[in-house]
């Protein structure tokens, strides 16, 4: 008896479809890690993707298709950055350029950098006393983590969910407070 060849799947768009749906996510991964940024992610793969339905001849069924695919990925990344290289560069004179940077434009402050530190001491008083601690030691006292722990005999863990959830309250009354005075 004659062992006969497994069939091989049509390489067609359907085909290709299921092909691409399984390996996106990998793609996905090794673009952000490229590219920094989801949005120029997404396109690196959108455009892995479309280069791999263009090319599709040159699958071979049987190997990886995943190797394949991030293949396709990194050509187009180095491709990309290569053309970042070459794009003019704008034509601006050193007298220009020495202007932009010694006037930038004025920022406006966020609403943190107007707080005194009396607004502050005021609003700390209304901060439950467990976290209120922690947080002076930590952010006016200049304690480590360690040395808080230490000193009230609680995990250093703990010392870490109560200072994020005493700049939280914080947070919320000194917005509050500013959305007062802002009213009067």
């Amino acid at each position: 008896m004659e062992a006969r060849p497994l069939a091989t799947p049509p390489l067609d768009s359907r085909w290709y479809a299921a092909f691409a749906r399984q390996h996106e996510p990998a793609l996905h991964a090794t673009a952000l890690r490229l590219c920094g940024n989801a949005a120029d992610a997404r396109d690196l793969v959108q455009d892995t993707l479309e280069r791999g339905l263009r090319n599709l001849e040159r699958f071979q069924v049987g190997t990886d298709g995943r190797a394949w695919l991030l293949t396709i990925l990194h050509r187009l990344f180095i491709d990309r950055c290569r053309s970042r290289t070459r794009e003019p560069r704008a034509n601006v004179s050193s007298e220009e350029l020495a202007e932009r940077v010694a006037a930038p434009e004025s920022e406006a402050l966020p609403a943190w950098a107007s707080i005194s530190i009396e607004q502050l001491r005021e609003v700390l008083g209304q901060v439950p006393e467990p976290f209120r601690e922690v947080y002076r030691m930590h952010c006016l006292e200049g304690c480590s983590y360690d040395e808080i722990a230490t000193r009230l005999g609680i995990a250093k863990n703990t010392v870490g969910t109560r200072l994020v959830r005493a700049r939280r309250m914080l947070r919320e009354l000194l917005a509050g407070a500013s959305a007062r005075g802002g009213e009067a």
